[in-house]
């Protein structure tokens, strides 16, 4: 399920390169019920040593974006829009009703006025789906060296890895959401509309991310796929990372 809110501002909007996480800590702020939010933010929905918060959001989408490189911020025109996608209705419908009860939200040192929210609910019928990413997808995996220390690995949409890692992630959110499990022998994923460029290089707090945008087209079970909406795609999807929505 999808929940897009609305926000106004009477001027462009001045935002840190790297806001994600004040992105998240809006989201988790705005959480109408204190039981929940807690539970989401200090535990999440556990899968073996994997913890999962099933929910996932877009970048700070406006009508323009621009990077004002003398003062190192973003610069978005409104009208603003978020989106958080969630396969729990109930998260969904808690954040909305917070962030409609406070009316104005601050973002680092902008406010903004939330006007609306819009819901969907996209159902996938098919074994195939195309998709946009509305925020970086993340795939890793966490490696040794030579000299027995560990470093993260980030993988691109054109190695091997990549699909067997998107397709591991998803089996265990499904496995989450539905309590059984799914094939994944015959997923795939492959790039569409994806260019060097759409490579993204971020920071969540004091950790360098790396993920893509582009468009990309996933063959699986139809529960795969509607996981990949509701959950997103990849890793560190609570982090503001896998956020996708389908392609017509």
């Amino acid at each position: 399920m999808q929940l897009t809110i609305f926000f106004s501002a009477p001027e462009p909007v001045a935002v840190p390169v790297q806001y994600g996480h004040l992105l998240q800590g809006l989201i988790y702020s705005h959480m109408n019920n204190p039981v929940l939010r807690s539970y989401l933010h200090e535990q999440g929905f556990s899968y073996e040593k994997r913890r999962f918060k099933l929910f996932t959001f877009s970048r700070l989408l406006g009508r323009e974006v621009r990077y004002d490189r003398p003062a190192g911020r973003l610069v978005l025109t409104p009208p603003l829009r978020l989106v958080i996608c969630s396969p729990i209705p109930f998260v969904l419908q808690e954040i909305g009703t917070g962030f409609l009860r406070k009316g104005q939200v601050r973002l680092g040192d902008a406010r903004l006025e939330v006007k609306e929210f819009a819901t969907a609910a996209p159902r996938v019928r098919e074994d195939r789906l195309k998709v946009r990413m509305l925020s970086p997808l993340v795939v890793y995996s966490t490696l040794s060296d030579e000299n027995g220390k560990k470093f993260t690995y980030y993988y691109s949409p054109f190695e091997p890895r990549f699909p067997v890692l998107v397709a591991d992630n998803l089996a265990k959110k499904h496995l989450l959401v539905y309590g059984r499990s799914a094939r994944t022998e015959e997923f795939s994923i492959r790039p569409l509309c994806v260019e060097n460029r759409d490579m993204k290089i971020t920071r969540y707090k004091e950790t360098v991310v790396k993920g893509w945008m582009g468009e990309y087209e996933i063959r699986a079970d139809p529960g795969l796929l509607q996981v990949a909406l509701d959950a997103g795609l990849g890793a560190k999807n609570s982090q503001g990372y896998g956020c996708c929505v389908p392609v017509n």
